[in-house]
């Protein structure tokens, strides 16, 4: 089959989008990149959220009670894929799409039932495991009855979907191994990040946003932006911090903090280790305002423990050019590659010793260059919009074979019957 140039999609996400957080940045970069391809993007999601510009934005029905905006399992989300159906539905019909393009486990489901009631093909956008996802959430354990169903749910979930993409390398290959997918079926395209738009000459340093947030100007600064929640590692990174300062001597740091919805309650568990005056937490922070603060910083910190999921905060750290400490974890370890640095997984009191060496390093600065070199070359939006595409023209064909087989398979059963 001859691919399109350009695709009519329609984005189901089960998400209250817009919302600073990095899943939503995600999802809105890639739909910029597309649409600046010459393809049409209209998003069906939930009631609330934050429109923005140069999307077309569909809502379902409003549900007063539920205004859950950080991420993470909840147990009215199956209700809200119902509403999401319907309303998918409604627009598919009215905007007649080329493709659904489907963020997340919820929106896989609806774009299945999409394709059963509309034959419309659709691929799958895969940001972590299920199952997974749950666990580590708290809402089950890591195996049993419980975990085993929601295991069975995420297999049938994954073999359904004609295109399964990735955020990560390490992701994708968990899927192929542990549900027997083909390379052809499931592949990673990574991340993005729009260098033009988070460039250290975008937003130089701005003095009086320094002194605005009361930061020190005799230490240096380690930025850490994200949901204030403990699967994004924040308990970890107040621990590594009270390690640096008590039992590492070093007292020349300062930790900014971006980030909800649990700010308070972080700044009070800084403060009982005797943190108060080395961390700053703003609350939340507009996704554009965000090079602002970066650009205050001399480091940045991604201690994320979801093992399963990828951390698209380290590409913005990398367009603003500044060096990272993480995690050794797999998602962290393949956009940093030899540029990180590392500290060994979950572990805060090595990650104080992370800390400390890059604090003290000669070549910090010329490794934050190099982390923003690194983030132009590869990790281009266009590039992963042209990846997707890609994928949508796969999916076209996969789907045209279901049919056909579907079609010979009725003939064959009326053959019978006559």
């Amino acid at each position: 089959m001859q691919r399109k140039n350009a695709y009519n999609i329609l984005c189901v996400a089960a998400t209250p989008f817009f919302v600073d957080r990095g899943g939503h940045i995600h999802i809105y970069e890639q739909a910029r990149a597309l649409q600046k391809l010459g393809n049409k993007v209209t998003m069906v999601t939930y009631h609330i959220g934050r429109d923005v510009p140069d999307l077309d934005i569909r809502r379902i029905v409003n549900i007063p009670w539920y205004q859950k905006t950080d991420a993470g399992p909840s147990y009215q989300k199956p209700y809200l894929a119902g509403l999401l159906l319907v309303k998918a539905l409604q627009v598919a019909r009215e905007v007649k799409p080329d493709v659904v393009h489907a963020h997340g486990w919820d929106s896989a489901w609806v774009a299945w039932w999409l394709w059963k009631l509309l034959g419309i093909p659709y691929i799958f956008d895969m940001q972590g495991s299920f199952s997974g996802e749950i666990a580590e959430h708290g809402y089950s354990a890591k195996s049993g009855p419980y975990f085993n169903l929601l295991s069975r749910v995420e297999r049938l979930t994954l073999q359904q979907s004609p295109v399964v993409l990735t955020s990560s390398t390490q992701i994708c290959q968990q899927s192929r191994d542990r549900f027997n997918l083909t390379p052809e079926h499931a592949w990673a395209i990574l991340d993005g990040v729009d260098t033009d738009e988070f460039s250290p000459n975008t937003y130089p340093h701005d003095p009086a946003l320094h002194q605005k947030l009361g930061l020190p100007n005799d230490k240096k600064i380690i930025v850490f932006m994200g949901l204030l929640k403990a699967y994004q590692g924040v308990d970890d990174m107040i621990e590594a911090a009270r390690v640096l300062v008590y039992e590492r001597g070093f007292t020349d740091a300062h930790f900014l903090v971006m980030g909800f919805p649990d700010e308070d309650i972080y700044a009070a568990k800084a403060a009982e280790k005797g943190l108060k005056d080395y961390f700053t937490f703003t609350g939340k922070v507009e996704y554009r305002e965000t090079g602002h603060y970066m650009a205050l910083a001399d480091l940045a910190i991604a201690p994320k423990i979801a093992i399963t999921e990828g951390d698209a905060k380290i590409y913005f750290y990398m367009a603003m050019g500044l060096p990272v400490v993480a995690y050794e974890r797999p998602a962290s370890v393949e956009i940093l590659a030899d540029l990180g640095f590392y500290a060994k997984f979950h572990d805060p009191v090595d990650l104080a010793r992370a800390l400390h060496e890059a604090l003290e390093n000669p070549d910090l600065k010329a490794r934050g260059a190099a982390n923003r070199q690194k983030a132009v070359d590869e990790y281009s939006w266009t590039a992963v919009a042209r990846r997707i595409m890609e994928a949508y023209g796969i999916a076209e064909d996969r789907m045209s074979g279901r049919r056909r087989a579907n079609r010979s398979t009725e003939t064959v059963i009326g053959t019978q019957h006559s």
